[in-house]
């Protein structure tokens, strides 16, 4: 802000250190309203309008009901059309059990000899009383021979190693409860207890999760080996507490695969480390975080991340051009839906009109938002608005931004990853952090194969025991770089 010119007119008649006085407070305030513009912005993020959580956004009215959804005309509920699922009627029961009369309602009696005129059935789902552990007893027999003299013993089933020890099952069963339902070891010895009636240390737990983590590490880089020749990946990172320090959870996932990894940094050197982003050349799609685009991949854009920062802008700044741009990328949106849905490429006359519409709208909002000017005599550059910063991006990373409606594979927004990224982010709150490295790296090692094999439809806990018996799920590695 200039300081006035009838004011200027003035300083001559006043003493140089007075004019210096003015020049030093008109100075001082221009960074003290510029700091409370931006404590008042950031005071105004919430998880509609920026990048953070909705956990941080607590119980007020406003918070809750902040939403990037439009509302609709369809009601709550199942919509017309909607095939429901119901409990239904099996044709093969396990049990069958008849319920026959013995008297005559009406004379009272007896029916032993009368004739059956229908029969209504009615069928009970229900479990079988909680088995009980099954104790098998191996014996090696060794023998002497006749003809020599010599010794030979049985040979154990493979695993069995130990006097006493327990089998793969009550293994994965374990595994299924603390790393896929995330029960916490206390209350997981105390479920096992209640269905199998067995008494299990946390202790043995922590050695249970160690060995499976090392029986699985032949299938975390053969996952991250298939990564590598994925059409389209997502990537996203967060923050966790490994021995009371903070470290950094990388997740690289496709629509079948997912990889997590736990780094102390979290820019360049922890995703080198991964291995996947170095040597990737199909279709990375990940928020505007600078570290990702150092990689020569071609690089796609969250469009959600995009639509909460343009909510910010038309709060902080009541223009109409964020507003408008977040209906056409939503409109492109549903384009997408339509065309790519049924593997058809969205027409080029529709998406040259997306892209002329989103240029004219950069440019609007350029326009409103001009660089700051630099005032003479003041030493540095003055900080541009976050508006002036989001519009920039936006230029700049155009073909990013609107890859999703060139390429079928391309989705619209990171919800692929931020979703694999949440339930890690749910063992954070149930646990607060890891103790130590190695049990940080042995959780998310299984959690990299149980969210996999969910994503494959297979069934987790037979996919955990065959991991006990040596025989883990393994992904097929197919190249796909030209699929999107």
């Amino acid at each position: 802000m200039e300081i006035p010119e009838e004011i200027k007119s003035k300083f001559p008649d006043c003493p140089p250190e007075i004019v210096a006085y003015i020049y030093y407070l008109h100075e001082k305030i221009d960074k003290l309203e510029a700091r409370v513009t931006e404590l008042e912005s950031r005071l105004n993020l919430n998880s509609s309008n920026s990048g953070k959580p909705p956990s941080s956004d607590g119980y007020t009215h406003k918070n809750r009901t902040t939403s990037l959804r439009k509302k609709t005309q369809k009601k709550p509920g199942g919509q017309p059309g909607h095939t429901g699922k119901t409990l239904e009627q099996s044709s093969n029961p396990d049990h069958l059990e008849t319920h026959s009369p013995e008297v005559c309602s009406c004379c009272g009696r007896s029916l032993q000899n009368g004739a059956i005129i229908g029969i209504e059935k009615r069928q009970v789902f229900d479990l079988p009383p909680p088995p009980s552990i099954e104790i098998i007893e191996h014996q090696s027999i060794t023998k002497i021979c006749t003809h020599c003299g010599g010794k030979t013993s049985g040979t154990f089933p493979q695993g069995v190693t130990q006097p006493v020890q327990y089998g793969s099952r009550i293994k994965a069963y374990l595994s299924y409860l603390v790393h896929y339902q995330f029960i916490p070891y206390e209350r997981a010895t105390e479920a096992c207890y209640d269905l199998f009636g067995i008494s299990i240390s946390p202790g043995t737990i922590v050695n249970i999760t160690r060995t499976l983590s090392e029986k699985l590490i032949l299938f975390h880089e053969s996952v991250k080996n298939a990564l590598k020749c994925e059409s389209v990946i997502h990537n996203d990172e967060t923050g966790i507490r490994v021995e009371g320090k903070l470290n950094w959870l990388h997740v690289t996932s496709s629509s079948r695969l997912t990889s997590y990894s736990v780094q102390t940094k979290r820019g360049t050197e922890g995703i080198n480390n991964i291995g996947v982003l170095p040597i990737y050349t199909g279709i990375s799609v990940h928020d505007f975080w600078k570290p990702y685009l150092s990689y020569s991949c071609t690089h796609s854009f969250c469009c959600a991340h995009i639509l909460r920062e343009l909510k910010r802008v038309e709060e902080e700044t009541e223009q109409k051009w964020p507003n408008i741009l977040s209906e056409l990328l939503i409109q492109a949106k549903g384009l997408k839906e339509i065309f790519h849905t049924d593997d058809i490429p969205i027409p080029r006359i529709m998406m040259n009109s997306i892209k002329s519409s989103y240029d004219e709208l950069i440019q609007a909002g350029l326009d409103e938002n001009p660089p700051p000017v630099h005032i003479a005599g003041k030493r540095g550059r003055k900080k541009k608005s976050f508006a002036r910063n989001l519009l920039e991006r936006l230029d700049i990373h155009k073909d990013g931004v609107l890859r999703f409606i060139e390429h079928i594979r391309v989705p619209f927004d990171n919800n692929l990853a931020e979703r694999d990224i949440r339930m890690m982010k749910v063992k954070m709150k149930i646990s607060g952090g890891f103790r130590d490295r190695a049990n940080a790296e042995a959780v998310v090692l299984i959690r990299s194969y149980i969210s996999t094999i969910r994503k494959n439809g297979e069934r987790v806990i037979e996919a955990i025991n065959d991991a006990f018996n040596n025989n883990p799920w393994m992904p097929e590695t197919h190249t796909g770089l030209n699929d999107a």
